[in-house]
């Protein structure tokens, strides 16, 4: 009897260590999942803070590009009147080339135009749904606009550089 009293004893004692052990064991996945859910909380507030300066950045970047773009095609729109201007001096023969060369210029300029134009509308549509994408696209599309604008210049200097000949 005093055997069964000391295993009844024994036993008695593992449940109350297994059963306060499991309570102990129920407090850490407790706070560990508070834990996580202040994590999670913070990672969500840290992408917002980032997605917000990002696109901020974003915002800056393009009315810089903007500003930049209109800049160059207000230098263009000023290349073609002092081109008409010389073109008004010209023989017949050189009015023929020199006004289809500006006309084809014009045509260029036109286009650009429309593209930016439509890039602001895409760029303003894209605010909306922020994303990494926006920025490369933009970055893709600032190249392109800038390399085109630089050729449509370049090749005013070159309709000029014909001009004085």
């Amino acid at each position: 009897m005093r055997k069964c009293k000391g295993i009844l004893m024994a036993c008695m004692a593992l449940a109350a260590m297994t059963y306060s052990c499991n309570d102990a064991s129920n407090k850490h996945m407790t706070d560990a999942s508070q834990n996580i859910k202040e994590a999670n909380a913070d990672v969500n507030k840290a992408i917002l803070e980032t997605g917000d300066s990002a696109k901020a950045a974003a915002v800056s970047n393009w009315k810089t590009f903007n500003n930049e773009s209109d800049t160059a095609i207000a230098g263009i729109e000023k290349d073609i009147a002092v081109l008409e201007a010389n073109i008004a001096k010209a023989n017949n023969k050189e009015k023929k080339k020199l006004q289809a060369d500006v006309n084809a210029a014009k045509q260029k300029l036109e286009a650009l135009k429309a593209r930016l134009q439509q890039k602001n509308v895409e760029f303003n549509e894209s605010l909306q749904k922020f994303d990494s994408t926006v920025v490369s696209k933009n970055q893709s599309f600032e190249r392109e606009f800038n390399h085109d604008i630089h050729e449509l210049g370049t090749a005013f200097k070159d309709i000029f550089k014909d001009n004085v000949k």
